[in-house]
């Protein structure tokens, strides 16, 4: 997993190795600038090649902090993080599921681990390497000029690795028994946070509490096991190498007095064993953070191998926009079917219709057409092209699905509706072509208008219009919209639905619906009448279904009373 680790970000790795080195040159200046004064000390003059060496640090220490530190610095960590955010991302879009609940809880488990592996690339890696060049200065030195006490930091080393051992089990129990509290505990808030009207409802609130304060107890001992155990580490860790760096003064020492060795030297090498133990500690802390993260990022990767094992038949990809999208057979999920044996054709040229009661087999349909449920039984068809042959990638370059909660972006109206755009086009014209969006005139600061966190500040009918225009900016040729107007007011429903059927004369379009106004302006609506699916014009169906005319009785007679 650690080579994996090593993999990411890689085109960025040389900017880390350059900065190391910098970085390790200026550590060692230190060395060179004490080694020089002890000799200037002793012998009344300075040492020639210790002034180069100190000019060509110092030269090399300054560039890099004026110009070499920003165009360097975590530019390894950053990208990597990008490349397991972009695998991650994939594997969470190709889940069945869009559930927001769903999504807030992998979101929480799973996001916070991607940022934390950072340490890894910004802190350990270079550390790593700057020991691995003390540690060769280190011993050479040493064995020239004082062999046998080379042995002393290399002793409190090998200490430090037993008494890290000796707590290697007891760390493994503290993390996990800490992580499982964690995602627990986590859970725990996401649930009673989005059914918080239902403990309110049915007066669970007493119980609901208890058994918060039960969980906050338990993550409160997991945490401190934890804190404890990182105490115990540092304990030892302080204890060996600091230990070990006072024996070594003390030989240095001793040496010294009894002449056999000189100041300058002694100097020379108890810095470059002080930088090294030193630089040794800073790594033993964060490969500790670090090591407690691996549980977590090998759940992620396991969660992104699962799913690249799952989908590596799908290997074509779609060269340019379909004109026609057929389903034809089963759909559903592995253990049983929702709807069996349908047939829906989507052409350009109107939209297309799919009505029925909650709990059908609407959205079902849209995730299955959206390759992110297969088919039970069958086949969808994209021109002559079979669906499970495509990439999700190529698919969904040609497919946009919208439904009623739609999730916008904390920036400005502009910076949503650009979010899909990657040429430069009139956006503006094309939006007041539409009629879409023109709300937004009335706003002082127009499309520079902050939404908020997922459009806070604005209405909800104003949140879909945003979505759609988003949708129908990124220009792609299917399009499936899922109850986008059930929950806005009417006004909004109508022009959103007159956006619609001006979109069908391009694009393939499918509405999902239940709106009696949306179905009855569709020339063509597939209804779903108790587990079959029935094809017609609002009035062939009112006249083959007799709930369809009933419903459709109703509301009308509703509409009367309204208006009366």
């Amino acid at each position: 997993m650690i080579k994996r680790i090593w993999n990411l970000g890689g085109q960025q790795r040389w900017r880390t190795y350059i900065q190391v080195l910098c970085q390790w040159l200026s550590e060692m200046l230190v060395v060179t600038v004490l080694t020089a004064g002890a000799g200037r000390a002793i012998s009344g003059s300075w040492s020639t090649p210790l002034l180069i060496c100190i000019c060509i640090q110092f030269i090399v220490s300054f560039t890099y902090l004026m110009v070499g530190a920003p165009i360097l610095s975590d530019r390894w960590a950053s990208a990597a993080s990008k490349d397991l955010q972009h695998q991650f991302f994939k594997y969470y879009l190709k889940q069945a599921s869009t559930d927001t609940t769903k999504m807030m809880k992998i979101l929480h488990q799973d996001l916070g681990t991607i940022k934390r592996i950072a340490v890894f690339y910004d802190t350990i890696i270079p550390t790593s390497l700057q020991l691995i060049m003390t540690g060769i200065v280190m011993v050479v030195t040493i064995l020239f000029i004082h062999p046998l006490t080379v042995l002393i930091p290399l002793l409190g080393i090998f200490a430090l690795g037993g008494g890290m051992g000796l707590l290697e089990g007891l760390g493994d129990k503290k993390n996990f028994a800490y992580i499982a509290s964690f995602n627990h505990m986590g859970q725990r808030f996401l649930d009673d946070f989005f059914g918080m009207n239902s403990l309110i409802m049915y007066q669970r609130q007493e119980q609901y509490a208890a058994d918060f304060a039960e969980d906050s107890e338990n993550f409160r001992q997991k945490t401190m096991g934890v804190l404890v155990y990182q105490l115990q580490t540092l304990t030892i860790m302080d204890l060996c190498l600091y230990g070990a760096l006072g024996w070594f003064v003390v030989a240095q020492g001793m040496a010294v007095a009894a002449g056999t060795l000189n100041i300058m030297s002694a100097v020379l090498i108890s810095s470059l064993v002080s930088l090294w133990l030193i630089d040794f500690r800073k790594f033993g802390y964060f490969i500790h953070i670090f090591m407690s993260t691996l549980p977590k990022v090998k759940h992620i990767f396991e969660l992104i191998d699962y799913d690249t094992n799952q989908t590596s038949s799908a290997s074509v990809d779609l060269k340019k926009a379909p004109r026609f999208v057929k389903l034809d057979g089963s759909v559903g999920y592995a253990d049983r079917n929702i709807l069996s044996n349908v047939t829906i054709d989507l052409e350009i040229g109107h939209v297309v219709g799919l009505a029925g009661p909650s709990g059908s087999g609407k959205s079902t349909i849209a995730r299955t057409l959206m390759k992110q449920l297969p088919m039970t039984s069958g086949s969808i068809t994209v021109d002559n092209t079979n669906l499970t042959a495509l990439t999700r990638q190529s698919w969904w370059r040609f497919v946009a699905y919208l439904g009623p909660e739609s999730v916008l972006f904390d920036g400005s109206i502009e910076d949503n509706l650009l979010f899909g755009v990657h040429t430069d086009i009139n956006w503006e014209r094309q939006l007041k072509e539409m009629n879409l969006c023109q709300f937004v005139q009335d706003l002082p600061d127009r499309f520079e208008t902050v939404v908020g966190e997922n459009g806070a500040r604005l209405s909800p009918g104003q949140r879909q219009q945003i979505a759609i225009a988003r949708a129908i900016l990124a220009n792609k040729q299917v399009y499936i919209f899922d109850e986008i107007t059930s929950n806005i007011d009417v006004d909004n429903a109508r022009q959103i639905l007159r956006v619609i059927k001006q979109l069908a004369q391009s694009k393939i379009t499918m509405l999902i619906t239940h709106r009696l106004d949306d179905i009855e302006q569709l020339d063509e609506v597939y209804l779903v009448d108790n587990g079959r699916l029935v094809h017609g014009t609002p009035v062939e169906l009112a006249n083959k279904v007799v709930a369809f005319k009933q419903l459709i009785d109703e509301q009308n007679q509703l509409l009367k009373e309204v208006r009366a």
